[in-house]
């Protein structure tokens, strides 16, 4: 079954209302200053301790980060989701006993360049490409190309994001049929604040889509 995570959690009380409208995985952004959903490694973790068993808490952050804070296995994650350049993704997993997702945003359709990027990895999350900028856009993906890098990957897992919301998330996975389907700002009423009514009708729509 298609898994649902909401991402760019900041405060408890959509965490809370991620989990009640049936999300899958909730997602936690830390080292990305310029973001409006940055929040500090401390409060990530202090979110991740509410997560309840059977929804996974996902820190997403970069090697920068990882280099900075070498031991996060305290910290209640169950999955990193990672941009930038990742050395020894093995010796990630067994320092922080979490699995990997590696964030990936495709220029081309070249299916090498993704087979190499998700390499040591878990799962590869496709974002948008915006020169510039690491994610977090709002600006849908070629979902097209994603199709096809699924293909390409398997049997690593492909999770859909970029600019999904309740209106294109149906097409989206009908299109690409993903692992999984993650959205932030496309469920959102400001910048880092989730509006209920929107991430209650993505859960939904993303559900019952023809997979």
């Amino acid at each position: 079954m298609l898994r649902v995570k909401i991402c760019g959690l900041t405060r408890e009380v959509d965490v809370s209302f991620a989990i009640l409208a049936g999300a899958d995985a909730v997602g936690f952004i830390s080292g990305f200053p310029s973001s409006p959903r940055n929040i500090s490694l401390e409060k990530a973790i202090e979110l991740a301790k509410t997560v309840p068993p059977f929804v996974d808490a996902v820190l997403v952050t970069t090697g920068d980060v990882l280099k900075a804070e070498p031991n996060l296995k305290g910290g209640r994650f169950d999955a990193l989701q990672l941009y930038g350049e990742i050395a020894d993704p093995d010796a990630v997993r067994k320092m922080t006993g979490a699995r990997l997702i590696r964030a990936y945003s495709p220029q081309t359709e070249d299916v090498d360049a993704a087979k190499k990027a998700v390499n040591g990895f878990d799962a590869l999350l496709t974002d948008t490409y915006v020169e510039g900028k690491q994610g977090g856009t709002g600006v849908p993906a070629n979902w097209a190309v994603c199709r096809k890098l699924k293909y390409s990957i398997v049997p690593t897992r492909l999770v859909l994001s970029g600019g999904l919301n309740s209106a294109n998330v149906a097409a989206a996975i009908k299109m690409v049929r993903p692992y999984a389907v993650d959205t932030s700002s496309g469920v959102e009423s400001a910048p880092g604040i989730k509006d209920p009514g929107k991430v209650m009708e993505f859960v939904k729509k993303a559900k019952v889509a023809d997979w």
